[in-house]
């Protein structure tokens, strides 16, 4: 059992006022730096969720069988490149150092691997979907239900309701694809107002 002595104890208190008034003094901190968070914030939302996304639209388009012809595959690769080309840009522009700039190069990097794909998926032999219509038109559906959650997947049902008509489906994907189109023409052009109206705010 340890056992205090007066003079311990009175060294203590002692030390107590001087300790309390050190605390009440400024001292320096260092500030908040902002730069990086950009870039930083967009390749993580903005290009992981396009990845995540386009990932969905590569396996319907394969499924459908739209990648047999190797020029859409080479046109759906060079439209969702566009996403990765900003984010590099960005991470150029705005970056705190050499760490932050090469992790977010590197995670671009995955990016555009996965964006990739149509490329080697286009050299698979697969035969012609009887039901690529019905894939299509589903899929731009359930784009839509998600869009509900995050407003601007909404122009990915646009995209794949118009792939969907323009292949001359029957008549009920049709019908399913201008369904599609009208709800997400609304919904994207709604967020679009919301987005100009709260930038002029």
């Amino acid at each position: 059992m340890r056992i205090y002595s007066p003079v311990t104890q009175y060294q203590w208190l002692s030390s107590t006022p001087a300790l309390l008034g050190l605390s009440l003094l400024p001292m320096p901190v260092m500030a908040f730096d902002p730069s990086g968070g950009t870039a930083s914030l967009f390749i993580i939302l903005g290009l992981g969720g396009f990845t995540l996304i386009n990932l969905l639209l590569q396996g319907l388009f394969f499924f459908a069988g739209k990648y047999r012809n190797a020029t859409f595959a080479k046109r759906h690769v060079l439209s969702a490149l566009i996403i990765p080309l900003m984010a590099i840009a960005l991470a150029i522009y705005d970056h705190r150092g050499w760490s932050d700039l090469a992790l977010n190069l590197g995670i671009i990097c995955v990016g555009i691997g996965l964006i990739l794909l149509p490329l080697q998926l286009c050299q698979i032999e697969k035969v012609a979907n009887h039901n690529a219509d019905w894939i299509i038109s589903v899929g731009a559906l359930f784009i839509l239900a998600l869009s509900y959650v995050i407003a601007p997947f909404a122009f990915f049902t646009i995209v794949l309701a118009h792939i969907c008509l323009a292949s001359s489906p029957s008549k009920a994907p049709k019908r399913l694809s201008y369904l599609g189109l009208a709800l997400g023409y609304a919904l994207f052009g709604y967020w679009v107002y919301q987005t100009i109206m709260m930038l002029q705010s």
